[in-house]
């Protein structure tokens, strides 16, 4: 059984999890798979001049190799900062199926960085929590981010992330924030520099601050009926995460809890980069998938009845059939 399975820690899992990934992403291939073109910035751009003349499969190879890695190092970061009760395979597990769930996620697209990104900030900002000398993560961390940024320009708004995570983990302290707001400006500085000296400024400065964010939020583009199944399934999930979490809730340490809540809120941030971007596309909500595997995975966790868990593990793994082959 799989839920049983990825409960435990055990090496053999990894194997499972690796060709669950193989075989998803070599079914997106066949039926749905999509290069997303140039975006405008200068990071991803790049990435793909780079691998321009190779054959199209090498993005899918590369893609199932930074969600496999993604799914592996998410979980390492949540077992390391306990923020699950007990640690196990599950959150490597739900992070695939969830980045798996659409067909437009698993096109070659920036969140794939992005989230990559991501999770070494999120690591760094956990680790603020009773941290004596937190400067130097205050500074990684945001730059990091605006990395990030550099990849996708609505991934900018995750800087609330770390400013919520000072906010939650740490006492108030102006540092926190002087460098945290240097650190996410220098890659920006470094990136308006070289487009000075290539004479290009006024071209880069309209993609950042004129066309890369929406400047209407726009709520008829999160709604799609064709998803409807996977979208109520996965909302579900999370209902009934949130609803289970709470009746531990103080059962978990206070760093866990208060990790917990930081998660939650990337949520919350994650749904309004969505809202800003110009791009209409269903893969820019692939930026929920970590905090979103991260509760279901606590359902699946806490979960007493192996057959119930096991059946709704098969409820959402069908409407991940049904995407591709109904949908």
């Amino acid at each position: 059984m799989i839920i049983r399975l990825f409960k435990t820690t055990q090496p053999f899992a990894l194997a499972i999890l690796g060709i669950v990934a193989i075989i998803m992403w070599m079914i997106s291939w066949n039926l749905h798979f999509r290069l997303v073109e140039p975006n405008g910035m200068p990071l991803y751009d790049l990435l793909l001049y780079l691998m321009k003349g190779l054959p199209t499969f090498s993005f899918a190879i590369l893609g199932w190799l930074l969600i496999s890695t993604q799914a592996i190092h998410f979980n390492y970061v949540l077992n390391k900062h306990e923020v699950l009760y007990r640690a196990s395979w599950l959150p490597a597990l739900i992070y695939v199926v969830i980045t798996s769930l659409l067909p437009p996620f698993l096109w070659f697209h920036p969140l794939l960085i992005v989230n990559t990104i991501l999770i070494f900030a999120l690591d760094k900002i956990f680790m603020l929590y009773k941290n004596s000398s937190p400067l130097s993560l205050d500074f990684n961390s945001c730059f990091l981010l605006a990395i990030a940024s550099l990849f996708y320009l609505p991934a900018v708004v995750l800087f609330f992330i770390y400013a919520l995570g000072i906010i939650i983990l740490r006492p108030f302290s102006w540092r926190d924030w002087v460098v945290g707001i240097l650190g996410f400006i220098l890659p920006f500085f470094l990136a308006f520099l070289y487009y000075f000296l290539k004479n290009e400024l006024n071209e880069f400065y309209s993609r950042v601050f004129i066309t890369g964010i929406s400047k209407q939020l726009e709520l008829k583009h999160i709604f799609t009926y064709q998803y409807t199944y996977s979208i109520a399934i996965i909302g579900i999930l999370f209902v009934m995460s949130l609803i289970r979490l709470q009746s531990n809730y103080y059962k978990n340490v206070t760093k866990a809890r208060l990790i917990q809540q930081l998660l939650l809120m990337l949520i919350v941030v994650g749904i309004f980069s969505v809202l800003v971007s110009r791009d209409e596309q269903l893969y820019r909500f692939n930026i929920l998938a970590l905090p979103l595997s991260a509760y279901i995975s606590y359902y699946f966790l806490s979960g007493k009845k192996f057959w119930l868990m096991e059946l709704v593990f098969l409820v959402l793994a069908g409407s991940w059939v049904w995407n591709y082959f109904f949908a």
